[in-house]
């Protein structure tokens, strides 16, 4: 995959005879985002042609690898277009001459709202999206996203959709925007019925909202590990529970002295949790190994005895939907152990694909992980068939068919 002129890779052979699917996305490729990546590869290996509009630059640091099977072109949006900048003006000219009373309208709701960045990058996927022959625009996350596309598709009269997540609904400064950032979207698709509901009940009846899974490929059996590390994938954020699953760690110590517990992922909590975890006495049965490749974390799954999440709802409102390391890890036949917050319990059947605790609760946690090294033969269990699951609902490829119906308007 090679990078030119802001443009990463293309292949103008591929694709459907009705036009490709623009995707509008925050940044494009992120390390914690791979459900972004793996569904557009599903798309294309559908024979999608898809164009990747990316607001902000690539994620710096180590890329998955699987980034070099994409064949969508990417583009990278100035972060801060003027109107007086070439490639900005020459853009906003062709959509103005094709749509000059929608145009000035919104440019001058855009003028009194403070929305004139969000306005002039609209503008430049909307003049992408004429040029190429775009037949449906979709946006990941309903935030600032999800307005760029909206707008494109006000301007262009192509259909938009957007998949909601977690934080983008949840999180107390973005659920008061719901609605007006989902306005004017042809459909809402999201990530697990638990915020389906959500948005139905915040949205009303005036929109469709779909529920499609993030899919994952179901991976061959893997060797059992019983004396293998907990491991633990998820950044390092107050919703994931990571400090939970180190009180838990001290509290399991006295209990299994071999204990050895993996965190894989970054963020802003990262010194605070070492910290927690150097006063808590459990540094050395802990290792923090950072934000990690897709084959680095293939390694960890196949070295570990199970998957911990101890997800909660933070102070900000902000939770998972439906986290995609429990989805892996099951695929690979791996026990996993998780909380009853959210849509967890659409994936994690307690007793029957794993165990469930409640949140904010390192005791329960520590008998579950406890439970699961004593009992090999229920973590089997548990594993088998969470990948039956796995396959059953969250396979890539019918997802990605639900997906082309939703561009077609076909999915009800």
């Amino acid at each position: 995959m090679g990078i030119a002129n802001g443009v990463v890779g293309a292949d103008a052979s591929r694709g459907a005879s009705s036009g490709p699917v623009l995707y509008v996305l925050k940044r494009f490729p992120r390390l914690s985002e791979t459900f972004v990546l793996r569904e557009i590869l599903s798309l294309e290996v559908l024979g999608e042609r898809i164009v990747v509009d990316s607001l902000l630059a690539a994620e710096k640091g180590p890329c998955h690898p699987d980034l070099n099977r994409l064949q969508a072109e990417v583009r990278y949006l100035p972060r801060h277009p003027r109107l007086r900048e070439c490639p900005v003006l020459r853009a906003h000219l062709r959509v103005a001459l094709r749509a000059p009373v929608t145009w000035g309208r919104m440019a001058f709701r855009a003028g009194r709202a403070g929305t004139w960045r969000r306005f002039l990058q609209a503008g430049l996927v909307a003049d992408r999206a004429w040029r190429v022959g775009v037949r449906h625009i979709h946006a990941h996350f309903l935030t600032a996203a999800a307005e760029v596309a909206r707008d494109a598709s006000i301007l262009t009269g192509i259909p938009a959709s957007v998949t909601a997540h977690a934080k983008d609904i949840f999180q107390v400064d973005n659920a008061p925007l719901i609605r007006a950032r989902a306005l004017g979207a042809s459909a809402v698709v999201t990530v697990s019925e638990y915020n389906a509901q959500y948005l139905r009940g915040v949205i009303g009846k005036g929109l469709r909202i779909h529920c499609v899974s993030n899919g994952v490929e179901v991976a061959p059996t893997r060797a059992d590990r019983p004396d293998g590390p907990v491991l633990c994938v998820a950044r390092l954020v107050p919703k994931k529970g990571v400090d939970v699953v180190i009180d838990a760690t001290a509290v399991l110590a006295p209990r299994i002295p071999d204990l050895r517990v993996e965190i894989i992922g970054g963020g802003p909590m990262q010194d605070s949790l070492r910290r927690r975890a150097e006063a808590l006495g459990v540094l050395g049965q802990i290792r923090f190994l950072g934000p990690q490749t897709s084959d680095q974390v293939e390694a960890a799954f196949r070295r570990a005895s199970m998957v911990v999440l101890a997800c909660r709802i933070a102070e900000d409102g902000d939770r998972d939907g439906m986290p995609t390391v429990l989805t892996e890890a099951l695929a690979r036949g791996l026990p996993v152990v998780s909380t009853t917050v959210a849509g967890i319990r659409e994936l994690v059947r307690h007793g029957e694909t794993g165990l469930l605790v409640p949140p904010e609760d390192p005791a329960a946690l520590a008998d579950a992980i406890g439970l699961l090294r004593r009992d090999r033969e229920l973590a089997r269990r548990l594993g088998r068939a969470g990948r039956e699951l796995v396959g059953e609902r969250f396979d890539p490829e019918r997802s990605a068919r639900r997906l082309q119906r939703l561009f077609e308007g076909a999915l009800t």
